[in-house]
């Protein structure tokens, strides 16, 4: 059972899993281990800037939102009186802090959708910080969601060739009661097909500024629910 409770600024969420092994593996991966030859941190969520959750190197969180008809955009609730608007801290354990928000997909709508954002570094001189994942195969976190049937992951690269407003390289993975641990193959994330192509490798991999991990639908229903994410990373 997981119970979900909001403060002004601090989502507090407490997990408890079923078993003695889901236990154990829940404590074994509460803090991520540090980045080395096999694998990059990219966001464990430990510190915070102004309130904020931040990724491993200190780059900014933001929630994003979208919708095909304007009159009924989706509604969400992360960090109070944020702007621009950010995931709240989740306290998972006394030592470890996770990203959340509440979302609430409304109709009619073609497609709409709710993430969060994470930009790997600060920005530079108004410049976005790339990040070259090219030599990762994996990317994983752990992920609890309650509501959603999928969740979406998005890579994005801005500000280094290109700048799209949509179309960027994605891949979706169903999702398991409980707070879990998921890890997705990078050579299963595609362009949709109506998007301007990117070299997979070279535009993305290589110029990597963000990504991002939400809930998404088409032919939209009334959905509500709740995503927690935590120790995002890169692995070989």
């Amino acid at each position: 059972m997981t119970k979900i409770l909001f403060r002004p600024t601090l989502l507090v969420i407490t997990v408890v899993l079923v078993s003695a092994i889901a236990s154990a593996q829940s404590a074994d991966s509460a803090k991520p281990s540090a980045s080395d030859g096999s694998k990059l941190i990219y966001a464990d969520f430990q510190n915070l800037e102004n309130g904020r959750p931040v990724s491993k190197q200190g780059g900014a969180t933001r929630l994003n939102a979208y919708s095909q008809n304007p009159a009924n955009p989706p509604h969400y609730r992360g960090l109070e009186k944020s702007d621009p608007p950010a995931p709240a801290p989740a306290r998972v354990t006394d030592a470890d802090t996770a990203a959340a928000f509440e979302y609430e997909l409304r109709i009619p709508n073609e497609w709409a959708g709710v993430s969060i954002e994470i930009f790997g570094h600060p920005e530079q001189d108004g410049k976005l910080v790339p990040d070259d994942v090219s030599a990762y195969k994996f990317i994983t976190m752990r992920l609890f969601a309650k509501g959603p049937q999928s969740i979406k992951l998005e890579l994005i690269t801005r500000g280094h060739g290109y700048n799209l407003e949509s179309g960027y390289p994605v891949a979706y993975f169903k999702v398991s009661p409980g707070f879990n641990t998921y890890k997705m193959k990078l050579s299963d994330f595609s362009q949709p097909s109506w998007a301007t192509p990117l070299d997979f490798k070279r535009d993305v991999l290589m110029k990597l500024t963000s990504i991002t991990v939400g809930v998404s639908c088409d032919k939209c229903k009334l959905e509500s629910g709740t995503v927690v994410v935590d120790n995002i990373a890169f692995e070989k």
